[in-house]
């Protein structure tokens, strides 16, 4: 299946982050086009978003054939799923840990990851790509 590329598309992106100071802050970014795939594969990127005085940066990009219902381990080594997470904007290591899984695939995939960055926060997440209708 030939997946072209699109600006964005409607969707839907549920994020948790979880830092062990700050607590936890749930983000529910339906329709805001954070979702979008070009050049092979998806990305997903809410970019900064500031809460409770502290800015916390996600970004996620994954192949669009990914096999639909395995769970893939983000690897440092291995550029078919990748995650970056930032807080307060310190620069640290580019690449977050975590896991990967799609519920469903083609066009417009459904899946949910769980993300973090050692010793500093976790993201968890759940996305839907949808048809965009104007």
């Amino acid at each position: 299946m030939e997946i072209k590329d699109s600006v964005s598309s409607s969707d839907d992106l549920v994020i948790v982050f979880k830092h062990p100071k700050y607590g936890e802050h749930t983000l529910n970014l339906d329709g805001k086009g954070l979702l979008s795939n070009e050049a092979g594969y998806f990305h997903i990127n809410p970019k900064y978003r500031e809460l409770d005085g502290h800015s916390y940066y996600m970004g996620l990009k994954f192949k669009i054939d990914f096999e639909v219902g395995k769970t893939y381990t983000l690897n440092k080594n291995d550029d078919s799923v990748t995650a970056s997470l930032q807080i307060d904007h310190i620069a640290g290591d580019t690449h977050a840990s975590g896991t990967f899984r799609l519920s469903e695939g083609g066009e417009f995939p459904v899946g949910e990851f769980k993300l973090f960055e050692e010793d500093v926060f976790a993201v968890e997440g759940r996305f839907a790509f949808r048809e965009f209708k104007e």
